[in-house]
């Protein structure tokens, strides 16, 4: 859940609708929803396409979901 809620914000913060974001990570739409949601885990590969989609380099998205783990727990 932390992973999606992440990754929810980042795409919320550019203005992206989810369409819109998969479109730019190649990624289907239904499985990026569901990083959102939290029914599934990125994969590496899935975090380095959602970066390059969102303008920022993949280890300030692991960053963002350390700094929220360190948060809630």
């Amino acid at each position: 859940e932390i992973i999606g809620c992440v990754l929810r914000e980042l795409r919320e913060n550019k203005g992206l609708t989810q369409d819109q974001l998969s479109g730019l990570a190649a990624l289907d739409r239904i499985h990026y929803s569901k990083l959102e949601r939290g029914l599934r885990s990125p994969t590496i590969e899935t975090v380095f396409k959602i970066a390059q989609a969102l303008d920022m380099k993949p280890h300030e998205i692991i960053m963002l979901i350390e700094d929220k783990i360190n948060i809630e727990y």
